[in-house]
């Protein structure tokens, strides 16, 4: 599918008042994509999101299932620099702006290590469209004062360990909490 520059501007009609960062850039299929710091505005469009990721991704995504959803998205919606940091990731659907993909950080106060996740619906995995989350994230931590940053996975993620290793993550197995892989990569100082 060819894209033009309607697509463009209707991503700039979108970011028109943001504060944050923002980046529009094109997938290795020439696909345009707009990745913007998450917003209280997008508490729906998210929700909606984590609600579409297929059954097994909310485990893949944080180890356990749960129960009460709207609890936990209240929690992933809470940004606080340095500390918490979300972006999403938006591309045009036929004439709809739809949520893709989102990559977070967090941390404990005075930490200079922080854990990550991202998570990206189906239908656009293995387009790059992680890649780009997770780059403008370590990007991010770094400008933040972060040493490290790393992911706990099932080791059944097959994708999160292709990502974290197409990255240059260190990997290592930790049976200690079950069958999981302990991502990590160190930030340039």
């Amino acid at each position: 599918m060819a894209y033009d520059a309607s697509i463009n501007k209707r991503f700039t009609d979108e970011t028109d008042g943001l504060t944050g960062d923002f980046w529009v850039q094109s997938l290795s299929d020439g696909t345009p994509i707009l990745i913007r710091e998450l917003a209280e505005t997008d508490r729906d469009k998210d929700l909606t999101f984590f609600n579409e990721i297929s059954i097994g991704k909310p485990h893949f995504r944080f180890l356990a299932s749960f129960s009460q959803l709207d609890d936990t998205h209240d929690q992933l919606m809470d940004i606080d620099l340095p500390n918490r940091m979300a972006y999403i990731a938006l591309a045009h659907e036929g004439n709809q702006l739809n949520e893709i993909g989102t990559a977070r950080y967090g941390a404990f106060q005075g930490d200079a290590h922080c854990e990550f996740a991202v998570a990206v619906c189906e239908r656009w995995q293995r387009r790059g469209v992680a890649t780009a989350l997770l780059q403008h994230l370590m990007d991010t931590a770094t400008r933040q004062g972060f040493r490290k940053i790393s992911s706990m996975d099932s080791s059944g993620n097959e994708a999160m360990h292709e990502l974290a290793m197409s990255m240059g993550f260190t990997s290592r197995n930790d049976e200690e909490h079950g069958p999981q892989i302990f991502h990590e990569y160190i930030l340039a100082p």
